[in-house]
């Protein structure tokens, strides 16, 4: 599960039950187990170029635009963080 210091609060989706936009938890049906580690992206800038890079990284395979928390302001203008969490097997 999320540590208390994951930004697992940021972005709400739509509330759809198969809506992943703005959920910060992995996927219940990730295709490695739980005692995989998590490792966490964390995206700043602009919007354009956060959505861009989450785009060119789908493009790339490694990860579904659906999967990234939705983008937050930071409180810097113009500047938001998308965050995306993903299972990494050791073997």
């Amino acid at each position: 599960m999320l540590e208390s210091t994951t930004p697992a609060a940021v972005g709400a989706g739509s509330g759809n039950p198969g809506d992943r936009s703005g959920d910060c938890r992995p996927v219940a049906g990730d295709q490695f187990p739980e005692r995989s580690p998590e490792v966490r992206h964390v995206l700043f800038g602009p919007e354009a170029a956060v959505r861009l890079t989450i785009s060119n990284l789908h493009r790339r395979g490694y990860a579904e635009p659906n999967d990234w928390c939705k983008p937050q302001p930071t409180g810097k203008l113009g500047e938001v963080m998308s965050v995306l969490i993903k299972r990494v097997p050791l073997n």
